[in-house]
């Protein structure tokens, strides 16, 4: 995602216009205009924009939304039913320890059982700011490697439409508390099929449109040790 991108989906994101946004950082609305059309792509007011947005600059350059000082979170480039918080409507501010992170476990040689118990909750990172159905989940097998990596935490947006390319955690449907999840990367969708990549071994597979409960983008990861 490019540092315009960032920028223009974090302002929107908070219900703010160019010139709010403007105001807050100290320069003119042309200057935002600018910046998020792309014509800009190395603003001499990065550092005070970064500041607004809780962010670190150097990430931004690199067209990363991370925040100013702490983890790595990376922004692989969905919306579908959100899972529920099984605590109800909570807190959705940037750094309160409101963020769910849901309880994974191994379901297979590709897939995992995510239940929508929390098994604990962690500080909420900027990416996530102001999203209520937002989550987090371990990642518990390896189909995915290098990209994501066993005890890797992942970031996940279900409010956000998906594109081909992005990176996803697909829900599959079941009768009890626990669902057949994939964390996999988007290669076609359609209202038949879902088709996904998965890296470690590489590969290709289909599902039913009409299995898939739910389809959420990754917007970023904690890496574990």
């Amino acid at each position: 995602m490019s540092l315009a991108a960032i920028v223009r989906v974090w302002r929107q994101e908070r219900g703010l216009s160019q010139p709010q946004l403007a105001k807050l950082v100290g320069v003119s609305q042309q200057a935002i205009q600018q910046l998020e059309s792309g014509d800009t792509r190395t603003p001499r007011y990065l550092v005070r924009l970064a500041r607004e947005m809780a962010a670190d600059p150097e990430a931004l350059l690199d067209g990363r939304l991370e925040p100013a000082g702490g983890g790595r979170a990376a922004t692989p480039p969905g919306v579908a039913a959100p899972l529920p918080n099984a605590g109800g409507a909570v807190p959705t501010s940037f750094g309160a320890r409101d963020l769910p992170v849901y309880a994974s476990a191994q379901g297979g040689p590709e897939g995992m059982l995510v239940s929508y118990e929390p098994i604990e909750w962690i500080e909420r990172p900027s990416p996530l700011a102001g999203v209520p159905s937002a989550f987090a989940m371990y990642v518990v097998n390896d189909s995915m490697e290098p990209r994501y990596r066993q005890g890797d935490l992942l970031l996940v947006h279900p409010q956000r439409p998906v594109r081909r390319g992005q990176d996803v955690l697909v829900i599959r449907a079941s009768d009890d508390s626990q669902h057949a999840a994939y964390v996999k990367e988007l290669v076609a969708l359609d209202g038949a099929r879902v088709r996904l990549r998965q890296l470690n071994p590489p590969g290709e597979f289909e599902l039913a449109r009409d299995l898939v409960v739910g389809l959420h983008l990754v917007v970023g990861v904690w890496y574990g040790g």
